[in-house]
């Protein structure tokens, strides 16, 4: 039964998490009991909301998924399809941020339409830091203790960093770096900038009772992204000096219980991957090498859902500060969601979000939140995707999307369709989820954090990328291969030398490798190797792609790999044009002319 409308065109306040997952299916009954007595805002969140239980990312890792969240399209499009850190730098050549005139952001798709768009938090998808003169030191907004700093903070808004984005009111540096202070809850006496990004959030909200136009906000935290942190260098710095990250310190006095997974996450975590693509047990082998060495045990585990307790503490504010304004809180959706999960050492010890396409980490929340729409708990397990969001915000609005590209392509030279679905009707009541039950879901990424030109490890050892092929796209979908045709979750995935990721893209990949300390004197001998689409003498080819099948329904934590099942041949050939077909429909390119009626044209590459 429809539920209506609100009585005008409703404001936003999206609730953006980082690292979140979604529970696996191997969570303990104590967790589960934990959870919903140790999360409230979340679950307050639910009991007037409607969740999306099948939600998935569209990319990893942070900058590839938040720029394809707030543009809706995929990094083939926008650009951004590298994040920074490990082996690359901000700067770094083959490290692209999200040009502000090519694909326009949720915050111009609604200040075109009459709103004011605010952004609290973490963004991660321009290089938005101030810098002091002469470095690429960012320029801090709090105190040497991790206080507000409110002059430092007042540069940060009146510079407008994101306005070229469409947001108002960002405050930096961006959240992550070697100092404690700017994680999310981690520096000395857990102090970090979740704290600032609530009472930030919590000042906007209050200016915005009095707002006469429509408008949308973002209140973006860190955590649980901490877990990121943790590893036997930092545990050990941060026992040894008062200034180190504040790790296990969090865990003094923490309820979060011993026993959180069952007999499958153990299985999962010493899983032998010799039967999945090589990317993953190359990965496992380099992250030692390209973060720090990390035990994969309970307190490590205890520590990522500790963050979740802690965080949700800081959105309760938020939520709180909403909801005492009723006539605000009931003209607000809130949506709830994170950038990717965590595998947490699953799947043979995998660790945060890379070279895999898991459920781990390509499920996460999906809520859509308030008190009139919703009078209960509601949920569906449609299958559905980050790239659904604007277009569904769009609907939630009344809003035109056809309207609104024509007037954002004025300003923006890659304003295309949105490739998500439009899923207000299933929110509103107005249509049957199951329209869109057949709906496959894709995902993409090429982010290879381990390739670049700070490929050098705390220890000062440099190391090599991740093995090739270790580019990773998916589909997954709903087919009846069940009992008397009942539908079971599918999950097919290509692994592949993505040649857009080559030093000389779709021409050669040159890489060269210098074993040993870097900062220790004497001669070394280099490997250097030429990879190419068409070798020469001395060159190499490209490896031929690995493939993964899944039947998620049967095999929810994914150790059975069916790709080479003979009884699956005729799933697979399925999977296979499906996932052809969606790379087709929504892995957009830039194009020279997208406003061209059919004749727009592909842009060239031309080597330099």
């Amino acid at each position: 039964m429809p539920r209506g409308r609100l009585k005008r065109r409703p404001n936003f306040l999206i609730v953006m998490m980082d690292e979140q997952r979604h529970a696996p299916e191997y969570e303990s009954a104590a967790l589960k009991a934990w959870r919903l007595a140790n999360l409230p805002t979340q679950n307050r969140l639910r009991r007037n909301g409607f969740e999306f239980t099948n939600h998935h990312i569209m990319s990893v890792a942070c900058q590839p998924s938040r720029a394809s969240v707030y543009t809706g399209q995929y990094p083939s499009l926008h650009g951004v399809a590298q994040t920074s850190g490990a082996a690359k730098s901000a700067i770094e050549e083959d490290l692209l941020w999200l040009d502000p005139t090519t694909v326009p952001t949720l915050g111009w798709w609604f200040r075109a339409a009459g709103y004011d768009t605010y952004w609290k938090g973490k963004w991660h998808i321009s290089d938005a830091d101030l810098y002091q003169p002469g470095t690429y030191n960012p320029l801090p907004s709090y105190t040497d203790t991790g206080k507000r700093d409110y002059e430092l903070e007042n540069i940060y808004i009146e510079s407008e960093r994101l306005a070229r984005y469409g947001f108002e009111g960002f405050v930096g540096p961006e959240p992550h770096g070697s100092n404690p202070l700017n994680s999310g809850s981690s520096g000395p006496g857990g102090r970090g900038r979740d704290e600032a990004y609530a009472q930030m959030s919590v000042e906007q909200l209050k200016k915005l009772r009095e707002s006469e136009n429509p408008w949308l906000m973002v209140a973006s935290f860190v955590n649980p992204h901490d877990i990121t942190l943790w590893g036997d260098l930092t545990l050990a710095a941060g026992l040894s000096s008062s200034g180190g990250f504040y790790l296990a310190q969090q865990l003094i006095g923490s309820n979060v219980p011993q026993d959180l997974f069952t007999d499958a996450y153990r299985q999962s975590a010493n899983e032998d991957l010799s039967t999945k693509p090589t990317a993953q047990g190359s990965f496992v082998d380099q992250y030692p090498k390209g973060f720090q060495p990390l035990r994969n045990g309970l307190e490590y585990h205890r520590f990522y859902y500790q963050l979740q307790k802690e965080v949700d503490q800081h959105i309760g504010s938020v939520v709180d500060a909403l909801a005492e304004d009723r006539k605000n809180y009931r003209d607000t959706i809130v949506i709830y969601l994170s950038d990717h999960g965590e595998m947490l050492g699953s799947h043979g010890g995998m660790f945060q979000k890379w070279h895999n396409a898991y459920d781990e980490i390509l499920k996460v929340p999906f809520i859509f939140h308030n008190p009139t729409l919703f009078d209960r708990a509601q949920e569906s397990e449609i299958l559905t995707s980050h790239a659904d969001l604007i277009p569904t915000m769009l609907g939630l609005a009344g809003l035109d999307e056809a309207v609104l590209a024509r007037e954002l392509r004025s300003t923006h030279t890659q304003v295309r369709r949105l490739v998500g679905r439009d899923l207000s009707g299933v929110l509103l009541g107005e249509e049957p989820d199951a329209k869109f039950n057949s709906d496959p879901v894709y995902f993409m990424s090429d982010d290879q954090p381990f390739k670049g030109d700070n490929a050098v490890s705390l220890l000062g050892q440099s190391y090599e990328p991740v093995q090739q092929p270790s580019c990773v796209e998916t589909v997954v979908t709903y087919l009846p291969t069940g009992p008397a045709g009942t539908k079971e979750r599918w999950k097919f995935t290509r692994y592949w030398d993505n040649p857009q990721t080559w030093s000389t893209p779709d021409v050669q990949d040159v890489q060269t490798f210098v074993p040993g300390l870097v900062n220790q004197p004497g001669n070394r001998v280099a490997t250097t190797t030429v990879k190419a689409a068409s070798p020469t003498s001395g060159q190499i080819a490209p490896p031929p792609d690995q493939f993964e099948l899944y039947n998620v329904t049967i095999d929810p934590t994914e150790m059975t790999n069916l790709y080479a099942n003979g009884a699956s041949l005729g799933t697979l050939k399925i999977m296979q044009a499906l996932l052809q077909a969606e790379r087709t429909a929504k892995r957009l390119e830039p194009v020279t002319k997208p406003w061209a009626d059919g004749t727009a044209q592909v842009l060239p590459f031309i080597p330099s």
